[in-house]
């Protein structure tokens, strides 16, 4: 098993998308037919949920009509409030099968089709032309990727010129990691977190040029403070929470957003 399938057997399972329902139909709506609020959440696995989305978007323009590519879709959160919130038009790639298909019936019982749309692919080889989009994003992808080289290269190929990359991911902010399972990795085997500094140099050797970067260091650890006390919808628990807010507070890793544009 390379490490892309260790990736996505991590994140895989065959009963993600009955746990997504049962969120809705737990608190008294129609699986069948729902708004993504409904979920609460869950379909978000990122420092900050739904308000992160929304901050995220907002410093990279998103808004009506911008096509958006979200790289590493994950269940689908990120492009369904894209699409839902801002009105721009999203095509998610993600590595992991399970969530792909979970992405799209989610998708299909929101009503956001017309709008939305997923592929089963690589960041590193993504399946789309070069120039197609005015926007992308990477939410909590990098951690899994060992060659931000090529991550961040195949990002700016498949910007128009003019084309933003906000990049929202768990960074080093110094030292190194020693406690695992952390909620991307349940060991060091696939999880490899970089300094903010790989990242600009990559999109520097991309031809990207960085434009602003941002820590919310500060909201990182009170959102995950509320998830272990219960009091925020994450999707994740346990062990791996609790060491990603002691590194947090340790100043090991950090959130971290960085936009680019393509020139």
């Amino acid at each position: 098993m390379d490490y892309e399938e260790s990736v996505a057997a991590h994140y895989g399972g065959a009963d993600v998308l009955e746990r997504l329902l049962a969120v809705v139909r737990n608190a008294g709506g129609d699986p069948a037919h729902f708004a993504p609020a409904e979920l609460r959440g869950t379909d978000q696995l990122h420092i900050g949920g739904r308000a992160a989305t929304s901050r995220v978007a907002e410093r990279a323009g998103i808004e009506a009509g911008t096509r958006v590519l979200d790289i590493g879709s994950g269940l689908g959160g990120v492009a369904r409030h894209l699409a839902g919130e801002f009105g721009a038009d999203v095509h998610g790639v993600d590595l992991t099968p399970e969530f792909v298909a979970a992405a799209r019936s989610l998708t299909e019982r929101t009503g956001l089709v017309s709008s939305v749309q997923f592929t089963q692919g690589s960041a590193l080889d993504l399946p789309v032309a070069d120039g197609s989009f005015d926007a992308a994003v990477v939410i909590h992808v990098g951690m899994n990727i060992r060659d931000k080289d090529r991550l961040l290269a195949e990002a700016a190929r498949v910007l128009r010129p003019g084309g933003v990359l906000a990049v929202y991911d768990i960074m080093l902010a110094g030292g190194g990691i020693e406690a695992y399972p952390l909620p991307w990795a349940a060991t060091r085997e696939t999880s490899f977190p970089q300094p903010p500094l790989a990242y600009s140099d990559a999109m520097g050797q991309a031809g990207l040029e960085v434009d602003s970067e941002a820590k919310p260091l500060a909201e990182g650890i009170a959102f995950l403070e509320r998830a272990l006390d219960g009091g925020a919808p994450l999707g994740l628990a346990g062990p791996a929470l609790g060491n990603l807010l002691d590194a947090f507070r340790a100043g090991l890793l950090a959130p971290v957003e960085i936009y680019a544009h393509r020139p």
